[in-house]
C-alpha cells in the first residue's frame, strides 16, 4: 500500500492528469478496450500511457502489467492501486458504472489531492 506522500514524490499526480486527458477525449469505452469509434477503457488507457504496445487481449490487471515495458511497470502498478484505493472497487466495474465524466472528474480529484498533500 501506498501513502499519498509516495504517490507525490513518484509524481503520480501528472499520469492521472494525462489519463484524464485521454479518457476525456476519447470518451470511456464500456465493453472492450477501444470501441470502433475510438472509446478507450479506462485500464486500456492506463497501459497506453506507460508504454502499452500491442492491444490488449483484456482489461485484467494481470495482463496488462505482462504487457507493460518492465521500466514503467512501478508506476503503472503504484497508478493502478492509487485508483482502486479512491474509488474502493473494480476500476472496469466502476468506470463502466459511473462513466466517462464522473471517471475523469474523479481521477482529476485524485490528482490534484495527491499532488497538494
Amino acid at each position: 500500500m501506498f501513502t499519498l506522500q509516495d504517490l507525490r514524490d513518484s509524481k503520480i499526480y501528472i499520469d492521472l492528469d494525462y489519463l484524464a486527458d485521454l479518457i476525456n477525449y476519447n470518451g470511456l469505452s464500456l465493453t472492450v478496450p477501444r470501441t470502433d469509434t475510438g472509446e478507450i477503457s479506462l485500464p486500456y488507457a492506463l497501459g497506453l500511457i506507460f508504454g502499452l504496445q500491442e492491444y490488449p487481449h483484456s482489461d485484467d490487471f494481470y495482463y496488462l502489467v505482462d504487457a507493460i515495458p518492465a521500466n514503467y511497470r512501478p508506476q503503472f502498478i503504484k497508478c493502478w492501486e492509487a485508483l482502486e484505493m479512491e474509488v474502493e472497487e473494480d476500476l472496469v466495474e466502476w468506470s463502466e458504472r459511473v462513466g466517462t465524466a464522473e471517471t475523469v472528474d474523479r481521477i482529476r480529484s485524485l490528482a490534484k489531492q495527491i499532488k497538494l498533500s
